[in-house]
């Protein structure tokens, strides 16, 4: 047996909140963990594109993930948290962020109903679920794409409030521009301005959420050159204006 794929921590908790609510851009993932909607829907802005889930919907979260979630509701959000690590942080690294359409609420009910009062029943329940959704999901291992882009990723990342020149991203990759612009669309599906908007766009949506600052000031502490240019990325990526957003 492989020891490195035991559970060696599992909890499990129903977060309810009403309307909106935001997790921030810089949350990383030092554990796997699942969600399950129950209630209301969520967005997903992740490794430079949106993603929804919705009531029914799991959500698979690897080790080592990043992104940022609004959870819309009208006027209740709800949903299952289970977090849990394996002997070894790596096991299953391969399975990355994903979600699951319409997955049957059964084993999570069981999982929640006897956690408190039957916690080796629950987990029992949660070897069965694991191993019904790792069926489920596919495989996404970081294919050396990917690899040969990372350090532009965590210069993005790191930078985002700066004007980034295609060139500096080029030679941290070793590569030409137009080498580099086939490479990165390759390995993330986007090209590195869509990236760079969608992390700019993760940290809007938690300064709206969370600070009193005007559209304007986000505007500018985000680095947009203009407000109005901020409000046409802002709804083209979350489908709705910031203060539609704010004002939910």
């Amino acid at each position: 047996m492989n020891h490195s794929f035991l559970i060696t921590g599992y909890t499990m908790d129903k977060i309810c909140r009403q309307h909106i609510y935001s997790a921030g851009p810089d949350a990383f993932f030092d554990r796997p963990c699942i969600g399950y909607i129950k209630k209301g829907y969520a967005q997903f802005l992740y490794e430079g594109k949106t993603l929804y889930a919705h009531e029914g919907d799991l959500i698979y979260i690897s080790y080592g993930t990043k992104y940022h979630s609004v959870w819309f509701g009208s006027p209740d959000i709800e949903w299952y948290s289970v977090v849990f690590e394996y002997a070894s942080p790596y096991a299953f690294s391969d399975y990355r962020f994903q979600i699951l359409p319409d997955y049957p609420a059964e084993l999570l009910e069981c999982m929640y109903q006897t956690f408190a009062c039957a916690p080796l029943q629950s987990i029992s329940h949660f070897y069965r679920l694991l191993d019904d959704i790792y069926q489920k999901l596919k495989s996404t291992p970081k294919a050396p794409p990917y690899l040969a882009v990372e350090p532009a990723i965590c210069y993005i990342e790191q930078n985002y409030q700066k004007p980034i020149a295609i060139h500096t991203l080029a030679s941290l990759c070793h590569c030409s521009e137009s080498g580099f612009f086939k490479l990165f669309s390759k390995a993330t599906g986007t090209t590195p301005i869509a990236y760079k908007h969608n992390v700019m766009i993760q940290h809007a949506l938690e300064l709206l959420a969370h600070s009193n600052l005007s559209i304007e000031q986000i505007s500018t502490e985000l680095g947009f050159s203009s407000s109005n240019y901020f409000r046409t990325v802002f709804t083209r990526l979350t489908g709705k204006s910031p203060r539609q957003l704010r004002s939910e």
